[in-house]
């Protein structure tokens, strides 16, 4: 198989299009309601039958009860937020029957300056699940990286190999930084995933973001298209107030030309993705900070654990103006993101 890289060069707009979020006053973290929990298995590459000895991930579903917004967090911190199925529930979901699965994917995924395809290519696996409580679904890699989407099809086919649709190069600068001489690059590649009707994003680190989509393979790729920067601060876990000591992080904002996505990427190479990037000039003219709505403390426990004794996280909720999107970072530098008027 082979592919096209494209790589992005904002150099001339280096200080043009940064929104830089200024700490508000001190706020307690809200609270936030759960509402169901699974373990989910993800087999490792190469290992082609689920055993007893197939590794599990502690997820928790919550309900931001701020915006009726659902947050699925793993036990290593990764989380992703989906705008759909969570708003009918004010309570635990009844009879929770746990997920459903659908299939396991093996993505091959190059590093920068990595052309082709090859035998040391690095291959990130994952398993595919439905939600049956809210009807989305749910990705997990084998290192515990979350991604989610809601199910436009009725039932998922099942075991079929994922299509390679494009790829890029993606530069992002750490926060609080204007210039881009220090920028760090990333590959990406994007896979159409033919048993769900989805665009799978993933990223040399393994982070994924999944969208509604299909395959655009073609000769001639179009460079995705840099709009702006953003400058988020997360606190950690119970942290009262925003300071000089929080942690500032750093996200660039793309439009995927080609099918007009919208990506979010860290300066830690995670990264989100949402459709509607379709008619935004790039660069943004005339970029707005980033508007902070709320702080959130989420907790995770591992297979067989206790509440009393899970895996604590921080998470900010902010909304990017600028493109109509709600952003939550966790302060393991994991970004959801969901388009909501």
């Amino acid at each position: 198989m082979t592919a096209i890289r494209w790589a992005i060069l904002v150099g001339m707009t280096a200080v043009l299009g940064s929104g830089f979020f200024t700490p508000v006053q001190a706020q307690k973290p809200k609270e936030v309601m759960w509402t169901h929990a699974f373990d989910l298995k993800c087999r490792k590459f190469g290992e082609t039958e689920f055993t007893k000895n197939t590794q599990k991930f502690g997820v928790e579903a919550f309900k931001d009860t701020n915006n009726s917004l659902g947050v699925y967090i793993s036990q290593v911190g990764s989380l992703t937020a989906v705008g759909t199925g969570f708003a009918k529930y004010n309570a635990e979901v009844p009879n929770y029957p746990g997920p459903d699965w659908v299939t396991g994917l093996d993505l091959p995924v190059r590093k920068i300056g990595e052309k082709e395809f090859s035998r040391e290519t690095k291959v990130h696996s994952m398993e595919v699940f439905r939600d049956p409580a809210t009807d989305n679904w749910i990705y997990i890699t084998e290192k515990g990286l979350l991604s989610a989407t809601p199910a436009k099809i009725a039932k998922a086919t099942g075991n079929r190999m994922p299509k390679w649709s494009h790829a890029f190069d993606l530069r992002v600068r750490k926060g609080g930084e204007k210039d881009w001489d220090k920028a760090t690059k990333y590959g990406v590649e994007v896979y159409a995933d033919l048993n769900t009707g989805n665009l799978i994003y993933i990223c040399e680190t393994g982070s994924i973001a999944v969208v509604p989509g299909d395959a655009v393979t073609t000769a001639e790729g179009k460079e995705p298209e840099w709009l702006h920067g953003l400058d988020l601060a997360c606190r950690k876990f119970n942290e009262y107030s925003f300071t000089k000591d929080t942690r500032r992080i750093g996200i660039e904002v793309f439009r995927d030309a080609n099918n007009d996505n919208l990506i979010f990427f860290t300066e830690a190479g995670t990264l989100a993705v949402t459709p509607g990037g379709k008619g935004l000039k790039a660069p943004t003219p005339k970029v707005t900070a980033p508007d902070w709505k709320h702080g959130l403390n989420l907790k995770c426990r591992k297979v067989d654990q206790e509440f009393a004794d899970a895996q604590k996280f921080g998470v900010e909720v902010f909304r990017d103006q600028n493109v109509g999107v709600t952003l939550y970072i966790a302060e393991t530098v994991s970004l959801g993101a969901v388009v909501k008027d």
